[in-house]
């Protein structure tokens, strides 16, 4: 197994002075794994989740236990509570990441290794293949990742499953027989019994094989994600530029964006944004889920949180106004304050009181050649169409525009009076 030995030490740096949490079920693959490692004395911690699910789960429990107690090794053990309704195997995946993280906090350590082998590689590729995946996925399992400065480790992903029965039999190891996974109920189950065996006749090599092409796959994502990554300007897309790379980074580019914020990447919600981005229509968005749009604004598109602004109309007093998502707006028409610190509003009439709102419909301005619709001038300035519903405006009691926030300022209205505001936001 000394493959298994190298992988490991390539995948963790002095892998010998990290305290690595093994997760392990009394089965064959994480019984030579947690073999292998105390053997070459790494600095383990084992987890066993009991999922309560068969009688055979309490003998599991007994063997991991009675091994880790015989080994001196730090053993941590949980049932695993899931609810009859919804997907079981989901919520036990959940479950059980939720307790190797806390071990993992708890140990101070920055590695959770499971037991994957590279016959779980060609099952994971095909089933990547029969749903649909990207690059990425049909390459199956990675032997390491990183998420939230945790490192998820399979070291026996290039172990075949017929080393690790020998591996198991030449060093007496002792371990349990899962009798689901002999039951065809689940996918995975179908392809290691009906699918793997022929395609294994067909081709004595066929496992080599999956590893290369897992590797090259791997390796050609690797290089577009970067170039994806060069790409992108502070996790936006520049469109005048993405208009003119080659199609499979304009994808990637699409995906990264979508991974970053756990926004599921189908091919069909890459290809409706990609047709957003490169239509003349200047101002876009679309709907991702609940929390988030990917927004299209003029040269520029990113993914922000969905934000629905109800119009607000808020009367204003003379003093400090404390107004949300603005912060504090203050006015008054007499100050000894340095007038270069305040905005200056001159007028000869106005209806008080003022009153701050968002826009509407048929918004107009006024300026001293005419007449201008708000909507016009936010388009001139290329303001982008999710930040125009969020600006606040300045009007008095008989809806006369007086201010609009960053745009503009109303100088049609006379000079006999003054009024001094100004805008602080809160921290």
């Amino acid at each position: 197994m000394d493959p298994t030995i190298d992988l490991l030490n390539q995948l963790i740096k002095n892998v010998k002075n990290q305290k690595l949490i093994l997760s392990v079920s009394g089965g064959i693959d994480s019984m030579v794994m947690l073999h292998l490692l105390h053997s070459h004395n790494y600095h383990i911690e084992v987890v066993h989740f009991n999922h309560q699910k068969r009688e055979q789960s309490k003998l599991e429990a007994t063997l991991v236990q009675s091994y880790c107690e015989k080994h001196h090794i730090p053993y941590h053990y949980y049932l695993i509570d899931v609810l009859d309704h919804g997907n079981f195997h989901h919520q036990a995946h959940i479950l059980r990441k939720h307790y190797l993280l806390q071990v993992a906090k708890e140990v101070k350590s920055k590695y959770i290794l499971t037991a994957h082998h590279l016959d779980d590689l060609l099952e994971s590729i095909l089933i990547k293949l029969t749903r649909g995946s990207n690059l990425l996925g049909y390459a199956g399992m990675q032997p390491i990742y990183e998420k939230n400065h945790i490192f998820y480790v399979k070291p026996l992903l290039y172990t075949s499953k017929e080393d690790i029965l020998s591996y198991a039999i030449k060093h007496k190891i002792p371990y349990l027989s899962d009798e689901s996974n002999e039951q065809d109920t689940y996918l995975r189950n179908r392809y290691r019994h009906a699918i793997s065996p022929i395609m294994k006749q067909e081709n004595q090599q066929l496992l080599e094989q999956v590893k290369q092409y897992h590797h090259q796959l791997s390796d050609a994502f690797i290089y577009i994600r970067k170039q994806s990554i060069l790409n992108l300007v502070d996790n936006q897309i520049i469109i005048s530029k993405f208009k003119d790379l080659d199609t499979v980074i304009q994808h990637d580019m699409i995906a990264y964006l979508l991974e970053e914020n756990q926004v599921e990447a189908s091919y069909e919600k890459i290809m409706s944004i990609k047709h957003m981005l490169l239509s003349k229509n200047p101002n876009q968005s679309i709907r991702l889920n609940h929390q988030y749009a990917f927004v299209k604004a003029y040269d520029h598109a990113s993914i922000e949180e969905h934000e629905h602004t109800e119009p607000q109309f808020i009367e204003l007093k003379i003093g400090e106004n404390h107004v949300k998502n603005m912060g504090v707006f203050t006015f008054f028409h007499e100050t000894d304050t340095i007038t270069e610190e305040l905005q200056k509003l001159c007028y000869n009439k106005l209806a008080f009181p003022l009153w701050l709102r968002h826009r509407l419909n048929g918004d107009t301005l006024t300026f001293d050649y005419g007449h201008k619709k708000l909507k016009k001038l936010l388009i001139d300035q290329k303001v982008p169409m999710n930040k125009r519903d969020q600006l606040w405006i300045l009007t008095d009691n008989d809806n006369q525009i007086l201010w609009v926030e960053h745009y503009y300022l109303n100088k049609s209205i006379g000079q006999q009076n003054t009024l001094y505001f100004q805008i602080k936001k809160e921290h």
